[in-house]
Protein backbone atom coordinates (compact mmCIF):
# COMPACT_ATOMS: atom_id res chain seq x y z
CA UNK A 1 0.00 0.00 0.00
CA UNK A 2 1.23 3.15 -1.00
CA UNK A 3 1.74 6.46 1.39
CA UNK A 4 -0.94 8.43 -0.24
CA UNK A 5 -3.57 5.26 0.33
CA UNK A 6 -2.68 4.74 3.82
CA UNK A 7 -2.91 8.48 4.75
CA UNK A 8 -6.34 8.79 2.46
CA UNK A 9 -7.57 5.81 5.20
CA UNK A 10 -6.40 8.21 8.06
CA UNK A 11 -7.80 11.05 6.90
CA UNK A 12 -10.80 8.79 6.43
CA UNK A 13 -10.47 8.24 9.65
CA UNK A 14 -10.42 11.48 11.17
CA UNK A 15 -12.87 12.54 9.10
CA UNK A 16 -15.73 9.99 11.04
CA UNK A 17 -13.79 10.52 13.90
CA UNK A 18 -14.54 14.42 13.89
CA UNK A 19 -17.94 13.85 12.23
CA UNK A 20 -19.27 11.83 15.15
CA UNK A 21 -17.98 13.77 18.04
CA UNK A 22 -19.88 16.89 16.29
CA UNK A 23 -23.01 15.19 15.85
CA UNK A 24 -23.15 13.54 19.59
CA UNK A 25 -23.64 17.22 20.94
CA UNK A 26 -25.15 19.08 17.50
CA UNK A 27 -28.49 20.46 18.07
CA UNK A 28 -30.87 21.47 15.17
CA UNK A 29 -29.25 24.35 14.44
CA UNK A 30 -25.97 23.02 14.09
CA UNK A 31 -27.55 20.54 11.34
CA UNK A 32 -29.35 22.95 9.38
CA UNK A 33 -27.34 22.71 6.62
CA UNK A 34 -27.79 19.19 6.20
CA UNK A 35 -32.06 19.53 7.38
CA UNK A 36 -32.84 22.19 5.34
CA UNK A 37 -32.45 20.86 2.27
CA UNK A 38 -34.50 17.67 2.88
CA UNK A 39 -36.98 19.89 5.08
CA UNK A 40 -37.61 22.20 1.98
CA UNK A 41 -37.58 19.79 -0.84
CA UNK A 42 -40.46 18.08 1.37
CA UNK A 43 -42.19 21.15 1.43
CA UNK A 44 -41.67 22.00 -2.51
CA UNK A 45 -43.04 18.50 -3.19
CA UNK A 46 -46.38 18.73 -1.07
CA UNK A 47 -45.44 16.52 1.72
CA UNK A 48 -45.73 18.72 3.98
CA UNK A 49 -44.88 22.44 5.16
CA UNK A 50 -42.25 22.73 7.38
CA UNK A 51 -40.64 25.46 9.51
CA UNK A 52 -37.52 25.80 11.39
CA UNK A 53 -37.44 25.25 14.86
CA UNK A 54 -34.41 25.29 16.37
CA UNK A 55 -35.37 23.07 19.63
CA UNK A 56 -37.00 20.08 17.24
CA UNK A 57 -35.66 21.05 13.50
CA UNK A 58 -38.37 21.17 10.67
CA UNK A 59 -41.26 20.75 11.82
CA UNK A 60 -45.12 20.51 10.38
CA UNK A 61 -47.47 20.58 13.42
CA UNK A 62 -50.02 19.64 11.14
CA UNK A 63 -48.81 16.71 10.17
CA UNK A 64 -46.86 15.83 13.38
CA UNK A 65 -43.39 15.14 12.15
CA UNK A 66 -40.30 16.72 12.99
CA UNK A 67 -36.95 16.16 10.51
CA UNK A 68 -35.01 16.55 13.69
CA UNK A 69 -30.93 16.22 14.55
CA UNK A 70 -31.77 12.02 14.40
CA UNK A 71 -32.59 12.35 10.82
CA UNK A 72 -30.08 14.09 9.44
CA UNK A 73 -28.25 11.36 7.97
CA UNK A 74 -24.90 12.59 9.35
CA UNK A 75 -23.73 8.85 10.07
CA UNK A 76 -24.77 7.67 6.44
CA UNK A 77 -22.94 11.06 5.28
CA UNK A 78 -20.03 9.53 7.02
CA UNK A 79 -19.97 6.30 5.84
CA UNK A 80 -20.48 7.40 2.12
CA UNK A 81 -17.35 9.33 2.63
CA UNK A 82 -15.86 6.08 3.54
CA UNK A 83 -17.29 4.16 0.81
CA UNK A 84 -15.74 6.26 -1.71
CA UNK A 85 -12.08 6.42 0.01
CA UNK A 86 -12.13 3.10 0.04
CA UNK A 87 -13.78 2.62 -3.41
CA UNK A 88 -11.01 4.98 -5.07
CA UNK A 89 -8.14 3.98 -2.59
CA UNK A 90 -6.44 2.06 -6.01
CA UNK A 91 -6.65 5.86 -7.67
CA UNK A 92 -5.07 7.50 -5.23
CA UNK A 93 -0.92 7.16 -6.43
CA UNK A 94 -0.29 10.48 -5.94
CA UNK A 95 -0.54 13.35 -3.63
CA UNK A 96 -2.37 15.44 -6.12
CA UNK A 97 -4.67 12.32 -7.11
CA UNK A 98 -5.31 11.92 -3.09
CA UNK A 99 -6.25 15.49 -2.13
CA UNK A 100 -8.25 15.43 -5.62
CA UNK A 101 -10.25 12.01 -4.69
CA UNK A 102 -10.84 13.12 -0.98
CA UNK A 103 -12.41 16.55 -2.10
CA UNK A 104 -14.37 14.65 -4.64
CA UNK A 105 -15.40 11.95 -2.05
CA UNK A 106 -16.52 14.68 0.77
CA UNK A 107 -18.73 16.66 -2.49
CA UNK A 108 -20.15 13.69 -3.28
CA UNK A 109 -21.08 11.93 0.00
CA UNK A 110 -22.66 15.22 0.94
CA UNK A 111 -25.19 15.58 -2.18
CA UNK A 112 -25.67 11.58 -1.60
CA UNK A 113 -26.41 12.00 1.92
CA UNK A 114 -28.85 14.61 0.31
CA UNK A 115 -30.27 12.53 -2.17
CA UNK A 116 -31.03 9.68 -0.01
CA UNK A 117 -31.85 11.17 3.26
CA UNK A 118 -34.24 12.92 1.32
CA UNK A 119 -35.85 9.92 -0.28
CA UNK A 120 -35.84 8.22 3.12
CA UNK A 121 -37.68 11.13 5.09
CA UNK A 122 -40.19 11.16 2.14
CA UNK A 123 -41.03 7.57 2.35
CA UNK A 124 -41.37 7.85 6.58
CA UNK A 125 -43.60 10.82 5.57
CA UNK A 126 -46.16 8.89 3.65
CA UNK A 127 -45.79 6.01 6.38
CA UNK A 128 -46.83 8.51 9.05
CA UNK A 129 -49.80 9.60 6.71
CA UNK A 130 -51.04 5.87 6.81
CA UNK A 131 -52.47 3.88 9.59
CA UNK A 132 -49.92 1.17 10.40
CA UNK A 133 -48.99 -0.63 13.68
CA UNK A 134 -45.77 0.04 14.56
CA UNK A 135 -44.75 3.40 12.79
CA UNK A 136 -41.23 3.06 14.39
CA UNK A 137 -39.31 -0.23 14.05
CA UNK A 138 -41.07 0.45 10.15
CA UNK A 139 -39.17 3.85 9.99
CA UNK A 140 -36.29 2.46 11.15
CA UNK A 141 -35.95 -0.82 9.14
CA UNK A 142 -36.62 1.18 6.02
CA UNK A 143 -33.70 3.96 7.35
CA UNK A 144 -31.62 0.40 7.37
CA UNK A 145 -32.91 -0.38 3.69
CA UNK A 146 -32.16 2.39 1.74
CA UNK A 147 -28.83 3.60 3.49
CA UNK A 148 -27.64 0.55 2.81
CA UNK A 149 -28.59 0.79 -1.21
CA UNK A 150 -27.39 3.78 -0.48
CA UNK A 151 -24.36 2.89 0.31
CA UNK A 152 -23.72 0.01 -2.10
CA UNK A 153 -24.72 1.93 -5.03
CA UNK A 154 -22.13 4.43 -3.74
CA UNK A 155 -18.96 1.80 -3.09
CA UNK A 156 -19.98 0.56 -6.87
CA UNK A 157 -20.08 3.83 -8.25
CA UNK A 158 -16.43 4.54 -6.59
CA UNK A 159 -15.37 1.39 -8.32
CA UNK A 160 -16.79 1.50 -11.41
CA UNK A 161 -15.39 5.07 -12.21
CA UNK A 162 -11.98 3.99 -10.62
CA UNK A 163 -12.02 1.09 -13.20
CA UNK A 164 -13.18 3.47 -16.07
CA UNK A 165 -10.48 5.94 -15.19
CA UNK A 166 -7.69 3.24 -15.31
CA UNK A 167 -8.80 1.94 -18.65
Amino acid sequence: MKRTQVAALAMAALVVIAGKEFYRTATAADLRWILAPTAHVASWLGFGHFTFDASLGYVDRDLGFAIAPPCAGLHFALAAFVALVIGWLGAMGSWRATLKHLAAAAALAYLATFVINTVRILIAIRMHRMDLVDREELHRLEGIVIYLGGLCALYALARRHHAVARS
